[in-house]
């Protein structure tokens, strides 16, 4: 009889070679890790003014000091605070920099090799680094789950606006609510958004519109859902500020055990703004209700026509009774696209939302809650209208909860002007967490499971 162990043998090495070579391949093909650049900064004159540099990153490297002026990163000026952060969110570790600096006076030139962001690591929790392949390129997703731990209940993490890597969560409020959530027993999936963090092949974030941002995490939510580590029964989806308007939208076409929502809207943006333009003008331009009331009433007419009529801030520029306003409030300058820290085409979807229907369209419980101390999302009337819209469409499915003492920033505010006060002096970094919220949530996940 013919022995046929040496082909198993040459099978199998077969098979290894090619898992070897494929293997090899991708990992070829991954990028290098994004770099830790490892500065806190701000505009000053035209140029980046150093406010800290974090210890072993490679602004220390490149021997950046606290008060050094950044006039040009790799070659290029950085006027505002914008164009230093998105080409610095480009580079990846082992890339050369180049950093001009002024200090007392003189001018400096310094480079160093990129360092690489450590990886996150939380007490408690496996953190998973992966990929998601949506909107045209690959997102890096990182998921928490609980140490040993399966099956879990879990929360799909939609945030704020701004073009924020997920990677800062550990520095802010958002990584006290992952932290919380996990130690009560809950995965938490979050997701970059187009081209932050180690995401590569994607369009910068500040270059992408709402839709893309909805897209992403429609697509995030359904890979989450997928995931053997959890329960899909038992799926709860987070919204902050303008991920409380995401939530609903993602939540149409794919079903959740709940929705939980703090410091969003729902009037159209248009409706809203004004409103917070009259609470925060005087809390942080320090000036009026008198004034606020003026300024408001000359943006009335630029809102009617960039938002309704649809108007880009070039065409608004060309008026000369708003240029002035257009380039101090819709932040224009000659061939800008950004606006308020996203494109423009980003603020006329919002307000074409449709918020009443979506809310009405969600068959699943729901938690709204506003933070009484919320100068930013300044309206109790927001989460009002939501509580009412879903349980006039569906009775009892919607809880309404106004915590006291807490910002749009999580941190612990007895009032509007204290709020004020610690966003300035960012004392969420100095451990002003306000822990209401997420125990908040907890409480009210727990009771919807044994419903």
């Amino acid at each position: 009889m013919k022995n046929k162990e040496p082909e198993k043998m040459y099978r199998l090495l077969f098979i290894f070679g090619i898992w070897f070579v494929q293997t090899n391949i991708l990992f070829a093909q991954m990028p290098e890790r994004k770099a830790m650049l490892g500065l806190r900064i701000h505009t000053v004159d035209g140029a980046q003014q150093v406010d800290s540099i974090v210890a072993g990153s490679t602004a220390a490297k490149a021997g950046i000091q606290k008060q050094d002026l950044i006039t040009q990163f790799n070659g290029l000026p950085v006027p505002q605070t914008e164009d230093f952060l998105r080409r610095a969110s480009e580079v990846r570790s082992r890339e050369t920099v180049h950093f001009t600096v002024k200090r007392k006076g003189k001018l400096l030139e310094l480079s160093t090799s990129a360092i690489a962001r450590p990886y996150l690591e939380l007490s408690g929790a496996d953190v998973r680094y992966g990929w998601l392949s949506a909107v045209g390129c690959n997102i890096r997703k990182i998921v928490y789950v609980p140490k040993g731990q399966s099956r879990t209940p879990g929360i799909f993490f939609v945030p704020g606006y701004n073009c924020g890597s997920i990677e800062n969560y550990p520095d802010n409020f958002n990584g006290k609510m992952i932290e919380a959530w996990v130690k009560a027993g809950f995965t938490v999936y979050t997701l970059e958004k187009s081209g932050l963090g180690d995401s590569y092949g994607c369009k910068p974030c500040v270059e992408v519109d709402l839709q893309n941002d909805i897209e992403l995490f429609e697509q995030g939510l359904k890979d989450f859902m997928a995931l053997k580590e959890i329960d899909p029964n038992h799926i709860f989806i987070w919204g902050h500020s303008m991920g409380g308007i995401i939530a609903p939208l993602i939540a149409q076409h794919t079903p959740v055990k709940g929705i939980m929502v703090f410091g969003t809207v729902f009037r159209p943006w248009s409706e809203f703004l004004p409103e917070m333009h009259r609470v925060q003008k005087p809390l942080l331009d320090s000036i009026s209700l008198a004034d606020a009331e003026i300024f408001v009433r000359n943006m009335h007419q630029i809102y009617d026509e960039f938002f309704l009529q649809k108007k880009s801030p070039e065409e608004l520029h060309r008026n000369p009774k708003y240029k002035s306003l257009v380039e101090s409030e819709l932040e224009y300058m000659p061939g800008k696209t950004s606006m308020w820290g996203r494109h423009w085409r980003f603020w006329q979807q919002l307000d074409s939302i449709d918020l009443a229907a979506a809310w009405e369209n969600i068959d699943a419980q729901v938690l709204v809650m506003h933070g009484a101390s919320d100068f930013i999302q300044c309206s109790a009337l927001e989460p009002y209208l939501i509580h009412e819209a879903v349980n006039h469409a569906h009775p009892g499915n919607a809880t309404l909860k106004i915590i006291p003492d807490i910002d749009h920033l999580m941190m612990k505010s007895k009032d509007f002007k204290e709020a004020a006060r610690n966003m300035n002096e960012k004392a969420y970094l100095n451990g002003n967490f306000n822990p209401a919220l997420a125990e908040e949530t907890v409480r009210w996940m727990n009771s919807r499971m044994l419903k």
